[in-house]
């Protein structure tokens, strides 16, 4: 599996422009619209900062447009071509340049602050992915990852689409609820929803999972908020998840996220900067 999933994804192109940010479905829209404002909200003008996975730049781009110099990688060649011409149809300047995220290529403490969002559960080894984001940042990196305890959640493990109405999407909702409890009993680390309708992976995880694995690898997670708590199929509930979205950070409602952003923190060494 781990040569077919690089093999996919080197020449895989998400398509993310098309797909997310400029979707017909405004419950799509929401969905991935709070995703980016969950992690520009740690990014500061004159920061050196690397999007880890960055696909077609979308997020690279904006915080580019933030004030921060921005390096965008990502495995596959057409999301780095797609993500160039992005970047020059918006006049912005992001260094684009293919690198495997298991595998970066820069020395120890490289960037202020490492971003990798929903790039993690897409590698064959998760954790090696989150040892080399945290390896290259100074001391932070924001880490976002699809999370399970969401409806919008239970709809796509449950083999729908949340942004669509139609008999498969309403029964995908209560299936999606009884593959997450099965995952619960037995132990697993979330529910795999398979990417883009391949044998590809694309697990959503419980949220407690990446604190875990962070703290087990000397880590700290200082905060995380439920990037986007969605309602699934309708329009009219969106005013739901904006209400909701104010809350993002409480106790218990962090946890219902259809992503979920965390931020870490490692040991600062002496030639490390603060930020």
């Amino acid at each position: 599996m781990t040569d077919t999933l690089k093999t996919f994804y080197t020449s895989y192109a998400d398509k993310i422009t098309e797909k997310r940010l400029e979707s017909p479905y405004a419950v799509r829209r929401f969905a991935h619209e709070k995703q980016y404002a969950a992690v520009l909200r740690y990014i500061e003008p004159g920061m050196r900062v690397l999007d880890a996975g960055c696909g077609e730049g979308v997020l690279s781009i904006m915080m580019a447009q933030k004030g921060a110099f921005v390096v965008g990688t990502d495995l596959s060649e057409p999301n780095i071509l797609a993500a160039k011409r992005f970047a020059q149809d918006k006049n912005v300047t992001v260094e684009f340049q293919l690198a495997d995220a298991e595998k970066l290529p820069f020395p120890d403490n490289s960037f202020d602050i490492v971003v990798s969002s929903h790039v993690l559960e897409h590698l064959t080894d998760f954790d090696q992915g989150l040892r080399e984001v945290m390896r290259v940042t100074k001391k932070r990196a924001v880490v976002a990852i699809p999370t399970i305890l969401n409806l919008c959640s239970f709809v796509q493990v449950g083999h729908g689409w949340f942004y669509l109405k139609g008999l498969r999407s309403y029964l995908a909702l209560p299936y999606g609820m009884l593959r997450t409890v099965y995952a619960l009993i037995t132990g697993k680390e979330g529910v795999d929803e398979g990417y883009v309708g391949t044998d590809m992976p694309h697990i959503f995880r419980f949220p407690y999972i990446l604190k875990q694995k962070a703290r087990r690898m000397g880590f700290s997670v200082v905060e995380y908020r439920a990037s986007s708590i969605c309602i699934p199929y309708f329009e009219s509930f969106l005013w739901i998840g904006i209400f909701l979205d104010t809350y993002s950070t409480r106790r218990i409602l962090r946890n219902f996220g259809y992503g979920t952003t965390y931020v870490l923190e490692k040991e600062v060494t002496n030639d490390s900067v603060s930020i």
